[in-house]
């Protein structure tokens, strides 16, 4: 076999292997998609941040403990924190108020909302700054720690978020 053939052949030998692979990467990210989908109930595909959903599927039903950031047991800032640093490499402040204030750039518009924002609400009367966090998934979908349910996906249309709506905001 001459050089030329050679070329020829270990090209088309290393092309097939590299489909291949990507085909089985393609088929596990599209397993793993199915899996959070039906953990979160909602639908989740290959092209979603799968990190983040998983993070957030591995802490649904953990409960509400104020202060606290364990799956033991945590709070709306301390969920996020957690979530943040193990998915995007980021500190935040530990409160949603400093959040805010500190870690995000405002987004007034809920349909200006992207994956990873954050969501601010405030869940006392006559707040000014937000006292309820968490961390925007997609199509008008949230993940946070509710005191009566623990970590949860809530959405943005259901009447107590609707009402308490403050910010979104991006993560500087």
């Amino acid at each position: 076999m001459n050089q030329r053939n050679t070329f020829i052949a270990v090209f088309m030998m290393a092309s097939l292997c590299f489909s291949c692979a990507t085909r089985r990467h393609a088929a596990s990210a599209s397993a793993w998609a199915e899996r959070l989908s039906s953990k979160l109930d909602m639908r989740v595909t290959p092209r979603d941040n799968l990190q983040l959903y998983d993070m957030v599927a591995g802490w649904i039903g953990t409960p509400y403990r104020m202060g606290r950031s364990s799956r033991k047991g945590t709070d709306c800032s301390g969920f996020v924190s957690v979530v943040y640093k193990t998915v995007y490499g980021k500190e935040l402040a530990r409160t949603s108020a400093a959040m805010w204030r500190l870690n995000c750039r405002p987004v007034a518009n809920p349909a200006n909302l992207r994956e990873g924002n954050l969501v601010f609400f405030h869940t006392t009367k006559n707040a000014k700054l937000p006292s309820h966090v968490g961390i925007y998934l997609k199509n008008r979908k949230f993940a946070h720690a509710s005191t009566s349910r623990g970590v949860t996906v809530s959405s943005l249309d259901e009447p107590y978020y609707r009402n308490r709506w403050l910010s979104g905001g991006v993560v500087k």
